[in-house]
Parts: structure tokens; C-alpha cells; sequence
């Protein structure tokens, strides 16, 4: 991973017109990767959602649940968080949430981890910031760390500085 990686990860609410929206973060560059975060969706309605979107654009898209959808469709590949915490043999670009530096393990095995929340959420209303950036630099030295939490575009110089292999964002999308 040697740019710095944009990652857009999907509202958990239901949005209008979704599946053109991602298609449009996806075709005009805005992020790299889409993360399909849907916790209380079916394996059904997630599966909708994906076929909307062109197949091109299926292999810039990372599945938080029903991974089973990565033997229909051709996704980058799959996010392991606290529902979901096994990759149950899926074992292609695993990505994990983190919300602490001791969770920072294993990290060789993963595509990126992303750790939030670094600043204040955008999206979801009193998920305060965990961490004062400069301190965690050399906890996330040499390692493939996605920043989540409160990020925009403004504050990807400072997440570069600090050693962040890139900026996770889901409010600044959508809302």
C-alpha cells in the first residue's frame, strides 16, 4: 500500500439512489474503496444493493456481512468487525476494525486495520475521538492503519504526517 488509501464505507441506514452514489464515488475518484456496511440488512438486500452497482467497479467493494456474497459477485474482499469477527474461510484482503492500539495485532495478516474513532464522529452523534493523534505515530509505524472517525479530506495531511496508510469515511459521504 504505498498511496494514500480513500475509503468510503456505507451508511448503515438505508440511503436514496445509493447504489448510483456509490457508483459515482467510485467512478470519479473520491475513494478507492467502498465498504458495504449494512448490520441489519439480509444476505438478500445486500445482494440488490450490489447488483445496482456496475460489476467493474464489484472489485473496489469490501463486505461487513454475508460473506458468502464473495462467491457470487467478484468483491475486493471482506471486513471483519465485532459481528462478524471470523473471515469463516474468506480469506482474500481481510480488513479489521479496531478501536484500541492493543487490537493492533497480527497486522501482517491484513490488507489494512482500520482504528477509530481518531476524531469525533461525523455520523454518529457522541462517538467522542479515543486517541490525541501525534501520540499513537509510533504505535502505527510500519503498519497499514486506516484512520475511521470524524475524517474529511481536510485532515488527510495530518493523518499522512502521523504515518496513517489512509482515511476511512462514512459521514462525510452521506450525510
Amino acid at each position: 500500500m504505498s498511496h494514500f488509501l480513500v475509503i468510503a464505507i456505507t451508511s448503515a441506514e438505508t440511503i436514496v439512489n445509493e447504489a448510483l452514489k456509490i457508483t459515482n464515488i467510485l467512478d470519479k475518484g473520491e475513494a478507492d474503496i467502498v465498504h458495504i456496511r449494512k448490520p441489519s440488512w439480509s444476505m438478500e438486500q445486500t445482494a440488490n444493493l450490489i447488483e445496482k452497482i456496475p460489476a467493474g467497479f464489484h472489485p473496489r467493494l469490501k463486505i461487513h456481512d454475508h460473506f458468502t456474497l464473495m462467491d457470487i459477485f467478484n468483491l475486493h474482499g471482506v471486513h471483519l468487525n465485532n459481528r462478524n469477527p471470523q473471515a469463516n474461510g474468506y480469506d482474500k484482503n481481510l480488513s479489521k476494525s479496531c478501536h484500541s492500539l492493543e487490537e493492533l495485532t497480527d497486522w501482517n495478516r491484513y490488507e489494512y486495520m482500520t482504528l477509530s474513532p481518531i476524531f469525533d464522529s461525523i455520523s454518529k452523534v457522541g462517538y467522542r475521538s479515543a486517541f490525541n493523534v501525534k501520540d499513537i505515530a509510533s504505535s502505527i509505524k510500519g503498519k497499514n492503519v486506516i484512520a475511521l472517525g470524524g475524517v474529511n479530506p481536510d485532515k488527510f495531511p495530518l493523518l499522512r504526517e502521523t504515518g496513517f496508510k489512509g482515511a476511512a469515511m462514512s459521514g462525510y459521504f452521506w450525510n
